[in-house]
């Protein structure tokens, strides 16, 4: 349960704004923004989509920042609700959704915050999935790199041994590797995995159009690649219930569930949901991938002032500020991704 995630998170004293009012668009706009939406699709070659905690609630998850959130109910005392556990919970319409709109082209890159482990689930190509805060159901080899996707939660938080070793077989099946096995879930401070970062920088780079949705995109640099996309002359649409920090450079703002305006949408598209059959891990598309390499993400997300770099650490922009001034060993500011800690995935998803 996303409870216990964040019990297993260390102390950090700014969660971003918690509990901001919802707002709901009246069923009329709502309509004509699906079809605003649907437009945008249709006449996009490169859409990438940005999910947050906010699509995992129609699957018993509790978001983080809502009106019942976690980090909301912390702030008044109160212990917040859950509905289910991650083995347990089962993808909503918007997963499957975004599982469907990837199999017909639509969908080019799916850039998730959330630990849950819900798209890896549903059946959604991992090539095409970065998880920029990690899965609790993905251990990772710290000798050759093998991630393994398990049935369960794979029982450690904060990149920690998980007590497995690596099975991968070296060559000629003379011995496995025997490697630790390590979790891929963030702390508040630990630097986002390169390969995730790159594939996702590289993808909003690439992208004419950017959704997010179910995020309020507080967290950095999470929140912030969508930006990217706008950079490069894109559109950007923001479907949340709650303000979300990039509302100003939005080309279009949702506010109803995400269900529902991924149903609509799915529905203006002529597209069907598919149902969802039991967990089934898809590591590869069958899409042929593209022939240019991605391209590094260091330098051109430096683009929201000069005077304020780029993180590639997690947290909110003031906590990163005042934990610099704590910790002897700070976020890489000013270095590149590479000098990042290899298996490093950002937590605390919106």
């Amino acid at each position: 349960m996303s409870v216990n995630y964040a019990a297993g998170l260390s102390p950090y004293a700014d969660k971003g704004k918690c509990g901001l009012p919802e707002f709901f668009d009246p069923p009329d706009d709502l309509e004509r923004k699906i079809h605003e939406l649907a437009s945008l699709v249709r006449n996009s070659s490169y859409v990438v989509f940005h999910t947050g905690a906010g699509i995992s609630t129609a699957s018993g998850i509790p978001d983080f920042r809502g009106p019942n959130g976690v980090w909301t109910m912390e702030e008044r005392g109160l212990a917040p609700k859950f509905d289910t556990t991650f083995e347990n919970a089962q993808p909503s319409k918007t997963h499957m959704a975004l599982l469907e709109l990837q199999r017909k082209g639509v969908l080019r890159f799916l850039v998730s915050q959330n630990v849950d482990g819900l798209h890896v689930r549903s059946g959604f190509p991992r090539n095409k999935l970065a998880e920029l805060h990690g899965n609790m159901f993905v251990e990772e080899c710290i000798k050759c790199g093998k991630q393994y996707v398990r049935d369960t939660v794979v029982g450690t938080m904060g990149l920690k041994p998980t007590g497995r070793l690596c099975e991968v077989s070296k060559r000629r099946g003379l011995r496995s590797c025997r490697g630790k096995l390590m979790d891929t879930i963030l702390d508040w401070e630990d630097s986002l995995p390169d390969r995730d970062l790159n594939l996702a920088s590289d993808a909003c780079r690439k992208a004419d159009l950017s959704v997010t949705l179910g995020t309020s995109l507080q967290i950095k640099p999470s929140g912030d690649l969508p930006l990217l996309t706008k950079k490069k002359g894109g559109k950007l649409v923001i479907v949340n219930l709650q303000p979300t920090k990039h509302d100003k450079q939005a080309d279009l703002r949702i506010h109803g569930y995400v269900d529902e305006v991924m149903t609509k949408l799915m529905k203006n598209l002529g597209l069907e949901i598919p149902e969802w059959t039991g967990p089934h891990v898809v590591e590869e598309s069958t899409e042929v991938p593209e022939s240019k390499p991605p391209a590094k993400p260091s330098t051109d997300f430096k683009f929201r002032s000069k005077e304020e770099p780029f993180s590639y650490c997690n947290g909110t922009e003031e906590g990163q500020e005042h934990a610099a001034s704590l910790r002897h060993e700070s976020c890489p500011l000013d270095s590149s991704p590479v000098a990042a800690k290899r298996p490093k995935t950002e937590p605390l998803p919106t």
